[in-house]
């Protein structure tokens, strides 16, 4: 039936053809096209008749080509498929319509082809769309990049929904593309100072209008690679593995690693975006870069402190909740006959991945300024309902709280004994003895202390414990058992001057109820003064020398009277046994 009707069209065309103009013919020859695709849009195409519409792209191409041959004298003898012979193109040519009748056929072709662009996976010709794929794969193989980015520009133009790799070798030509012209801009900009210091002004001046248009090629080209995202999110935004929130993602990573300064507020609420809709699936340098802007967006009071701690928050517990589910992926796929390790190895590698960004995030955050208590408190305390049963979350709030020594208010005490609660272990006793030596609940600190040093094994945290239940029995006026808790953590911590630092504290305390006489009383502080010069020699930490030397100077000062001393025989550098508890033999000083 339709070829019947193509030939009656046909003829009706060769009869009539010197009575028409170059448009009537052009209806006469695509009537399905409802006249010179005016516009084309208003043309419905639906899955009955988008192969019919496809179909007319093919015969504008080969009309186009037809009327190229004959112009050339290589018109087919049989005829063509559209122009069944050359006397209504001769009538044609001969009247001047021909040319013009070319023109609106040429016209039509991009036009067309664009129409049916994403009306079909494959667009207008599926033939052309795997022939521009292949050829642009094997370009970039080649790295003929130049040649790459012409089939890549057709294929996005017009073939927008027929593979993934179309976005993914986008994102690589462009992104290249947008390095060499920054490159080439920066070299010029070089060029343009140097003439300039040179006094070769008329250079230096044609060097930087150089450079300007390279910075605004630059920006047209991150433009590019922002469409790229764009329309794979129209086209590809539900892909179960890449799907719009990774690609929201990725869109609000360049936009801040290229244009940070000016729409920051954009790339933030886009990472945010893709962060809150992957969650745990989240790629690690989504989350990394969510969180460097929202740490720009605070610094530039876009957003509050507080936000800034939820962010840190959402970016650390989507990063670890990810690692725990890859961990499960591997131990059931290790458990197989035959383990694929390829998977394996890149759930490793996403986990080790995972980890860092999280290490990152947490060592940025905590050095940060806003990381102060006062913001802190309240934005973890808004959390602590819907947490105080997840352990994870409790280990890392009472970390930074304790690092950032925010451990005064209440909340840090009630979620140390709900961490307790679910995971008893040193390092959550030793949160909440530290919590009572704020509070000077001495027994309770106690308490709790000696349970994290007896159950501790890292030398480094149970020299920690050991040295704060020393704290507590000098608090507690226990000065013989402070002292060897802290001898027991410089055991364990040879460099820990603090230890030295307070049993000097104990001794010197001790001055007035050591002794019988005021002589005996004062030798305590040449046994204080041996140990801070031993906090000294030990440690290389700033801090810890300058209050030895403070206290060396303040008890220095209150050493015996060195006349006394001749009287009782006691010269300068003899060896001396201070008594009393303290027990030590020492050097006489005055």
């Amino acid at each position: 039936m339709k070829k019947y009707i193509i030939v009656v069209i046909s003829l009706i065309f060769a009869l009539n053809i010197n009575a028409q103009t170059a448009k009537e013919v052009f209806n006469s020859v695509f009537p399905e096209l409802n006249g010179a695709l005016k516009p084309v849009e208003s043309n419905k195409v639906t899955k009955d008749n988008i192969d019919l519409f496809r179909a007319q792209y093919k015969k504008l191409i080969t009309a186009s080509k037809e009327i190229e041959m004959f112009k050339f004298n290589g018109f087919p003898v049989t005829g063509g498929e559209v122009f069944k012979d050359d006397k209504a193109l001769k009538s044609l040519q001969k009247d001047g319509t021909l040319t013009e009748l070319e023109t609106i056929i040429n016209e039509n072709i991009p036009a067309m082809k664009s129409f049916l662009s994403d009306k079909h996976q494959w667009g207008a010709d599926s033939v052309e769309c795997i022939q521009n794929y292949s050829n642009l794969k094997m370009r970039l193989k080649q790295k003929d990049y130049k040649t790459a980015c012409t089939y890549w520009r057709d294929l996005i133009l017009y073939y927008p929904r027929s593979f993934t790799g179309v976005y993914t070798y986008g994102d690589q030509l462009i992104r290249q593309r947008i390095q060499l012209v920054n490159n080439e801009a920066a070299k010029v900009g070089k060029s343009a100072l140097e003439a300039n210091k040179a006094g070769k002004k008329d250079e230096a001046f044609k060097l930087a209008g150089m450079q300007k248009e390279l910075v605004a090629e630059k920006e047209l080209w991150i433009d590019t690679l922002l469409m790229i995202y764009d329309k794979r999110i129209k086209y590809f935004g539900n892909d179960e593995s890449n799907g719009e929130g990774y690609l929201l993602g990725k869109k609000g990573l360049y936009i801040y690693e290229y244009r940070k300064d000016s729409a920051l507020n954009e790339a933030y609420k886009l990472l945010e975006q893709s962060v809150l809709m992957e969650k745990e699936m989240s790629q690690y340098i989504i989350v990394k870069t969510f969180f460097d802007a929202s740490m720009d967006m605070t610094k530039s009071e876009k957003i509050g402190a507080e936000k800034l701690v939820n962010d840190y928050n959402v970016s650390t517990s989507f990063l670890k909740e990810g690692s725990e589910k890859l961990v499960v992926y591997i131990e059931k796929e290790s458990k197989k006959s035959k383990p694929n390790q390829e998977n394996i190895e890149n759930w490793e590698k996403i986990i080790s991945n995972n980890e860092k960004a999280s290490n990152y995030i947490t060592s940025k955050f905590a050095s940060s300024e806003f990381s102060k208590c006062e913001y802190l408190v309240p934005a973890f305390s808004k959390h602590f309902e819907e947490n105080k049963t997840n352990t994870d979350w409790l280990e890392k709030v009472l970390g930074i709280l304790k690092w950032k020594e925010c451990t005064d208010d209440p909340f840090f005490g009630n979620a140390a004994k709900e961490l307790y609660k679910l995971k008893p272990s040193p390092t959550s006793a030793a949160i909440i003895a530290i919590d009572a030596l704020k509070k000077e609940q001495y027994d309770e600190a106690s308490k709790y202390f000696e349970e994290a040093y007896n159950g501790e094994t890292d030398n480094a945290k149970k020299a920690e414990y050991y040295y704060y239940a020393a704290v507590v029995a000098f608090a507690q006026n226990k000065k013989s058992n402070s002292r060897t808790l802290a001898l027991k953590a410089a055991e364990l911590k040879p460099d820990y001057g603090k230890a030295y630092i307070l049993i000097a504290k104990v001794y010197a305390s001790s001055a007035g109820s050591c002794g019988d006489n005021p002589y005996d009383k004062a030798t305590v502080y040449w046994a204080a003064v041996d140990k801070l010069y031993k906090a000294k020699s030990v440690t290389n930490d700033t801090d810890v020398t300058d209050e030895a030397n403070d206290l060396i100077g303040k008890y220095s000062s209150r050493f015996p009277n060195q006349e006394e001393g001749f009287m009782r025989g006691i010269y300068k550098d003899n060896t001396y046994t201070v008594g009393c508890w303290i027990n030590e033999v020492t050097t006489v000083r005055y």
